[in-house]
């Protein structure tokens, strides 16, 4: 099994690049997680980086990302039969494999590294195959979203006012007004994501989860129930890593391999109909 699907990260196996731009569509509220010292300052700030410009965490996009998928992944079935009858987790309240099965499985393999390796990975839900568990490192890596370019952002956050409301009455808190700042429409970050040693059936899975983002279907961040953070990843391509390529990829880099077209690596996926750019 092993040997089959790339299991065990020692060996690169195949190794999928994935960049494109994100665009914000709608105002963009990702929180710096603390309250500012400055009282005159927002109360929502977002976060960014040391010089004062707006990024997004690759793990708000993945944390995204996994939840649609979470919300997706077996509904329509698998084309593994082992994972047919499968779906996915929920990995902080119920997961897939228990930090007790897990030690269960530590002490039966204690002395064989890869039947440990094949034994977690066979418990995995599709989910934390993909993204990660506790128990295993996932196959999809985000980097941060950081500006593609000085112009790609006006300069300047927006700050947009908000009051609570008592749902009772359907009145405003007297004395509950707050502020939440935003990253303007039309920002534009670069994205980045690698997928390494995935199996057919799992970079179907990551290309369908996708799709919904290159069709400005998903959204990002705080607020989204008020309009926030609807964003679309655009020009999007995939270069890839295998045993033919490896040695001019780690001569010439990236750059040097061609790039597929986010539609052609779909249709090579099988993934033939609807979708984008008729994808």
């Amino acid at each position: 099994m092993a040997d089959d699907v790339g299991l065990f990260y020692n060996v690169v196996r195949s190794r999928r690049r994935l960049t494109g731009r994100l665009v914000v569509l709608t105002p963009l509220h990702i929180g710096a997680g603390d309250h500012p010292a400055d009282p005159l300052a927002t109360d929502n700030p977002v976060i960014r980086d040391v010089w004062g410009r707006p990024f997004i965490p690759g793990s708000s996009f993945k944390g995204v990302w996994r939840a649609f998928a979470e919300q997706v992944l077996g509904v329509w079935g698998s084309r593994d039969a082992e994972q047919a009858c499968r779906r996915p987790c929920d990995v902080v309240d119920h997961p897939c494999l228990s930090k007790d099965e897990a030690e269960t499985l530590k002490q039966k393999h204690k002395d064989d590294s890869f039947a440990l390796a094949e034994a977690v990975y066979a418990r995995l839900c599709p989910a934390c195959r993909l993204f990660g568990s506790p128990h295993f490192a996932g196959r999809v890596r985000v980097r941060d979203l950081l500006l593609e370019s000085q112009n790609s952002w006006p300069g300047f956050f927006e700050v947009r006012p908000g009051v609570a409301i008592d749902r009772d009455s359907r009145t405003a808190f007297e004395g509950r007004k707050f502020e939440v700042e935003t990253v303007p429409t039309q920002s534009v970050f670069s994205f980045e994501a690698i997928v390494e040693n995935a199996s057919d059936e799992e970079w179907r899975s990551v290309v369908l989860t996708l799709l919904p983002f290159t069709r400005g279907e998903m959204t990002l961040g705080g607020g989204t129930g008020r309009g926030l953070g609807r964003v679309i990843l655009q020009d999007l391509d995939v270069r890839v890593v295998d045993r033919d390529n490896i040695r001019e990829f780690l001569i010439k880099g990236w750059d040097a391999l061609p790039a597929l077209s986010f539609p052609e690596a779909c249709r090579q996926a099988g993934l033939t109909s609807g979708g984008a750019d008729n994808v």
